[in-house]
């Protein structure tokens, strides 16, 4: 070999050892800014941030966010968005009110509670099948959905909020405690273990999977590929029901917007996940980090009385971190 080829092929080690670190570096990045995060809000407030108290809280205030940016992740995985889970999440917390409360419907809790999910998941096939079915786009079709459940919402209860009569049964779903710990933190580890044990141990997590990969392989390999997609934005409705009812028990009452909120710190956290070891791909585990995280900072920035406006600034911004993150460590 000649001395230009060895000085050639130490010069392309290089760049991949190069390349490799950074990757490394990229994908490492955002549990390390978790880590860092905790560490010095546990420094400066250790007498109210790190403190058992405040762990609970951080997991039971973050369950409603896990669930709904889980569902959203189903949706992610196939490529596909949908921007109206936020107003959804918050027509479903109206619906479920109305269905508990003895001054309007008046219907036993479980029974409110199952029409709520089926409400939820029935809603979210329109965004599936005008986007499976009748090929529209799923940013535009969802952003619409969005606006209309949102509209449906403030329609239903104008700028009043629904608090009579509920019973106490309906609130004991979000407020009660099992072992210690909030009923929201044991059914947000249930729709993850559910959605965990979907995406990757069934064939249908494989579908899911290989349609975000090459939609059009995957059609011609036999997969119900429309069907799939339907199903996935099934999913993601679902999920926003079971956070809007979390939500509307914990507050006890139905208020207006009480969803908008949701949707932007549910994508940071999804795509937070996604730039974790294996940037560009959405995973539960990820997810879950990437919710963790934001609560951790929204916790710690209340402790300080930061205001709300400044919060929504930081989770946008590490909105645009973490997809900038991810699609740099997937080029890498």
């Amino acid at each position: 070999m000649s001395s230009e080829s060895v000085v050639q092929a130490a010069a392309n080690a290089g760049r991949g050892r190069s390349r490799g670190v950074a990757r490394l570096v990229l994908q490492n990045a955002v549990i390390a800014a978790m880590v860092l995060t905790f560490v010095a809000f546990s420094l400066a407030k250790p007498e109210s941030f790190f403190t058992m108290l405040t762990f609970k809280a951080i997991l039971r205030d973050a369950s409603p966010l896990l669930i709904l940016a889980l569902g959203i992740t189903v949706v992610l995985v196939v490529n596909e968005f949908d921007l109206s889970v936020g107003g959804l999440a918050g027509l479903t917390s109206t619906l479920a009110v109305l269905g508990v409360s003895g001054a309007h419907f008046g219907l036993s809790v479980p029974l409110a509670v199952a029409l709520t999910l089926v409400a939820g998941g029935l809603l979210a096939s329109i965004n599936g099948f005008l986007i499976a079915y009748l090929g529209a786009s799923s940013f535009i079709v969802t952003l619409g959905m969005g606006t209309v459940f949102n509209g449906l919402e403030v329609q239903i209860l104008g700028a009043n909020t629904i608090y009579e009569e509920i019973p106490a049964a309906y609130g004991e779903i979000a407020n009660g405690s099992f072992l210690g710990l909030s009923n929201q933190i044991f059914i947000a580890l249930g729709v993850m273990l559910v959605i965990g044990v979907l995406l990757h141990q069934f064939e249908l997590g494989r579908y899911l999977y290989a349609i975000g990969g090459n939609r059009e392989a995957t059609r011609l390999s036999g997969v119900r590929v429309r069907l799939v997609l339907l199903v996935a934005f099934v999913i993601a409705g679902v999920c926003a029901a079971i956070a809007g009812i979390l939500v509307s028990a914990q507050a006890g009452s139905a208020n207006p917007n009480a969803g908008i909120g949701f949707l932007l710190p549910a994508y940071a956290a999804a795509f937070l996940g996604s730039s974790m070891w294996r940037p560009g791909t959405f995973t539960v585990a990820g997810t879950v980090l990437g919710t963790l995280f934001l609560q951790i900072i929204g916790t710690g920035l209340t402790l300080f009385s930061i205001s709300g406006a400044l919060v929504s600034i930081i989770q946008g911004g590490i909105l645009v971190a973490a997809v900038v993150i991810s699609r740099l460590g997937r080029d890498g």
